[in-house]
C-alpha cells in the first residue's frame, strides 16, 4: 500500500465556496436604471464577454463600467452601479468555519479567484474571510485566469509545495478537472460541507 500523501496546503475558491454569489438582483435592480430587462442585461454580460475581460485584468474597473453604461444606456452614474454590482455576496457560514478550523491547525491556506478589482475590494471591507489566508491569488492581479495551468503553477508556488501535496476546493467541476490533470488533490464542492469536512479528515488535514 502506497505511503498516505502528506498535504501541505489547502487552495480555496472563494465564489460559491466561501461566498454565494447570485446576479440575479443585480440585473433586476439595473432593469430600474435602464430601458433593459433583466434578461437583456444578463445577455449582454454573457454575449459581450466583458467581465471576463475584466475578471483577468486586461481592463481597468473605470473601464468595465463606462462599457456597461453605455452599452445599457445606463442613468445612474458609477458609486450606485458599484453598490449595486457588490450586492451579490451571501457568506457561506460552513465553509467558513472549516477554513478557521484548518487555519487553528496551522495548515497553510491560499485563495485562488477568478474575480475582479471592484468585488474584490467589496470582499475585502465587508466579510471577514480572508484573514485566514497565507497568500492570495486573484486573476485580476495575475492576468490569468482558471483554468489556465500558469496560475495553477502560481498557486503551487504560492502553497509551497508540490501539486500532489495539495488539496484544492473549487466549486466548477472544469476547474478542479483541470487541476486533477496536473496532480493535484481536488475536491469540487456542492453545498455539501458534511462531505467536504469527510474529505478533509480523510486527508488528515482536520
Amino acid at each position: 500500500m502506497p505511503p498516505r500523501v502528506r498535504y501541505k496546503a489547502v487552495l480555496f475558491d472563494l465564489g460559491n465556496v466561501l461566498l454565494a454569489f447570485d446576479f440575479t438582483p443585480a440585473f433586476r435592480t439595473l432593469s430600474r436604471h435602464t430601458d433593459l430587462g433583466p434578461a437583456e442585461i444578463e445577455g449582454y454580460f454573457i454575449q459581450s464577454g466583458l467581465e471576463v475581460l475584466y475578471d483577468g485584468g486586461k481592463i481597468t474597473t473605470r473601464r468595465f463600467f463606462a462599457e456597461v453604461s453605455k452599452a445599457l444606456g445606463l442613468r445612474i452614474g458609477y458609486a450606485r452601479f458599484r453598490s449595486i454590482w457588490n450586492d451579490i455576496f451571501t457568506p457561506i457560514r460552513p465553509t467558513i468555519r472549516i477554513l478557521r478550523r484548518l487555519k487553528a491547525r496551522g495548515h497553510r491556506l491560499v485563495l485562488i479567484s477568478n474575480t475582479n478589482e471592484m468585488h474584490y475590494r467589496h470582499i475585502r471591507a465587508t466579510y471577514d474571510i480572508l484573514a485566514p489566508f497565507d497568500r492570495i491569488l486573484l486573476s485580476y492581479r495575475e492576468k490569468i485566469r482558471k483554468p489556465d495551468p500558469r496560475i495553477y503553477r502560481r498557486a503551487c508556488e504560492a502553497c509551497r509545495a508540490r501539486p500532489e501535496e495539495i488539496f484544492y476546493i473549487d466549486d466548477r467541476a472544469d476547474l478542479t478537472q483541470a487541476a486533477r490533470a496536473l496532480g493535484f488533490k481536488v475536491h469540487t464542492y456542492h453545498n455539501d460541507p458534511a462531505r467536504l469536512e469527510r474529505d478533509l479528515r480523510l486527508a488528515g488535514l482536520l
